[in-house]
């Protein structure tokens, strides 16, 4: 029989590394929490520097107020702040570290050094801590401001230790939490290093937008369009990019703070996914950066150790909010007396995969935000949702009609390549087919993305490459360029050979021939995102040529002549896998002729 467990008091040293797994995850959370700190000191600058990816070394450095020798030493004893007096504190608060737990947290899985100075004193004060250990105060030397050192993480805690990741997967977790704190304090500079090398580099900022262009780069800071709303309780201010820019990483693309906190929040994440929905593709996130204000008694930030997420008094005026806010900024309104600009009709080619390069040569090319909105005005997402209701109507009328099943197709279902006619263009947007059924409508930019792919992935192997007339300089964020830099083989492999640019940016020499007269820089994006995800071998290579074809393929609002959506049919109806565009989505849909005969009043 087993021994009786009795109920004893945890050793204080214990408690202390269990309250540590709470705050401290990784690497990140300890960079995270000591650059709040400098925050709430009012730093002007700071300096991170880290030895495989924080998980042997982190130090990180602040010119801000500083501590005196008596808070230096309360510092690392639990439950000390200098933030929280009374429990009315608690429901107004206004500063990013004010648990008083992530300093003795951290100290107690690591050793801890902390050296800092008001200015007021002679001297600074270090406070160094050994693995939760008793502190050892002395003075030293050291200009206003604070630098705390952490070394060997998880020395002492073995089993957290060995859920760590590589060191690159580490080093790129810390890079997205330096950035995301720059976005949300954008005054204040900030600089990250490892082993002599610079991974970021931002000087003090003018405004959020000038941040932004330092991390995204100028070229993607131009699809940023202002959000500023208010709305009750809500003031909500920032930038969000038009749908034309997106990535597959919400994570490294969105910035959320609430009161000057960087947060993590599902709900706020649906409110910018119902703000987007129906013009980004499923899976894909618009960069955001939004700075919301609200009466700090509405939120409450203690609802989890790290302080990333928050809850609201209401969430769903908050999710509302959001989603106002940047439906707002995004809504391209048309000005009454703007005319929609011809698209000219490029001569039939022989074959439907080449002629978006010859039709880019035939089209006076304007700049870039122009060319957004001339495809806003050519692709009517209320014309495409009202196509749905249409087919999901007929659908429904034939069934309760009695129609034979050839004329409500399940899904999947394709027109007859031997009896299908293309009799027309809807809104430069949709190819239109007539057979013995009744109308297909054909979504052209799916229909010629799936094509490309098979063509991509059949026994032709990778695509073929074309050396660019003029090299191509793509900027990039500071850990795309990281990224970047450790992708260029594997790129090469699928036609992009590229080289280091500069800090943040790579130089694109040549490019799959396919992607000629389309947008090198948005597939270069997308090939890196895949390749630093998860997925295995061939199904990494499958998304990396999917994104090939989708950069490749004509777009929405594309003007095609009756050849080239012959051509293109043709392609699309002798692949593989012709029911469905490589990301999931539906490429047809049947209106069926008994449908179109009773809404005639024909029945």
């Amino acid at each position: 029989m087993a021994a009786r467990k009795t109920i004893r008091i945890l050793d204080p040293l214990v408690a202390q590394q269990v309250a540590a797994g709470e705050v401290v995850e990784r690497p990140a959370s300890v960079v995270k929490e000591l650059i709040e700190n400098s925050l709430d000191a009012h730093a002007s600058r700071i300096e991170v520097e880290i030895e495989d990816g924080g998980t042997s070394r982190i130090l990180v450095r602040d010119d801000g107020e500083g501590m005196s020798e008596e808070d230096a030493r309360l510092s690392v004893l639990r439950h000390a702040t200098s933030k929280i007096r009374s429990v009315e504190d608690l429901e107004a608060v206004s500063t990013l570290g004010f648990r008083g737990e992530a300093l003795p947290s951290i100290a107690s899985v690591c050793r801890f050094e902390l050296t800092t100075s008001d200015g007021a004193s002679r001297s600074g004060t270090r406070v160094c801590v050994e693995g939760g250990s008793e502190a050892e105060v002395s003075a030293a030397s050291h200009p206003r401001g604070t630098t705390v050192i952490v070394e060997r993480l998880f020395y002492n805690v073995p089993a957290r230790r060995a859920f760590l990741r590589g060191i690159r997967s580490e080093r790129a977790t810390i890079m997205d939490v330096v950035t995301h704190l720059a976005i949300c304090n954008p005054q204040v500079a900030f600089r990250l290093s490892e082993g002599g090398r610079e991974h970021l580099s931002l000087p003090a900022a003018k405004d959020l937008l000038e941040r932004l262009a330092q991390i995204h780069g100028v070229a993607r800071a131009r699809a940023f369009r202002e959000v500023s709303y208010e709305s009750g309780a809500f003031r909500i201010k920032g930038y969000a990019a038009l749908p034309s820019v997106h990535t597959s990483s919400r994570n490294a693309s969105q910035t959320v703070s609430v009161n000057g906190r960087w947060v993590r929040s599902e709900n706020l994440n649906r409110g910018l996914d119902d703000a987007y929905r129906a013009t980004v593709p499923a899976g894909r996130y618009p960069p955001v950066a939004l700075l919301i204000e609200v009466d700090p008694k509405r939120v409450d930030v203690n609802v989890h150790p790290a302080k990333q997420i928050v809850r609201f008094s209401d969430e769903r005026a908050a999710r509302e909010a959001v989603t106002a806010a940047v439906r707002l900024a995004i809504e391209w309104r048309p000005h009454p007396t703007v005319r929609p600009p011809e698209v000219p009709s490029s001569p039939a080619l022989q074959h439907p995969l080449t002629f978006q390069a010859r039709r880019e040569e035939t089209t006076p090319r304007r700049a870039w935000p122009l060319r957004v909105a001339e495809e806003r005005r050519s692709y009517p997402e209320a014309d495409l949702r009202e196509l749905q209701r249409e087919a999901s109507r007929a659908a429904r009328a034939a069934e309760e009609s009695g129609s034979p099943p050839e004329e409500v197709p399940e899904r999947g279902a394709l027109p007859s390549l031997e009896e299908a006619r293309v009799i027309g263009q809807l809104a430069r947007c949709y190819i239109l087919l007539e057979d013995p059924s009744g109308l297909w409508v054909v979504d052209q930019h799916v229909a010629h993305e799936r094509a490309i792919l098979d063509r991509l992935a059949g026994p032709d192997g990778p695509p073929q490459v074309q050396d660019l007339l003029v090299p191509e300089v793509v900027e990039l964020s500071p850990s795309e360029a990281e990224h970047a830099a450790d992708s260029l083989e594997e790129l090469a492999l699928y036609g992009f050979r590229a080289e280091p640019f500069g800090p943040h940016s790579v130089r694109v020499s040549s490019a799959p021939s396919i992607l000629a007269g389309r947008e090198v820089a948005g597939a270069l994006f997308e090939a890196l995102t895949v390749i630093g995800g998860d997925d295995p071998g061939p199904r990494r290579e499958e998304r990396i040529l999917a994104t090939i074809a989708c950069h490749s393929a004509v777009r929405m609002g594309d003007g095609l002549s009756q050849k080239e959506m012959e051509n293109l049919i043709r392609e699309w109806l002798t692949s593989r896998l012709p029911a469905t565009c490589p990301h999931g989505r539906s490429i047809c849909f049947l209106i069926g002729t008994r449908e179109i005969a009773r809404k005639l009043d024909r029945h």
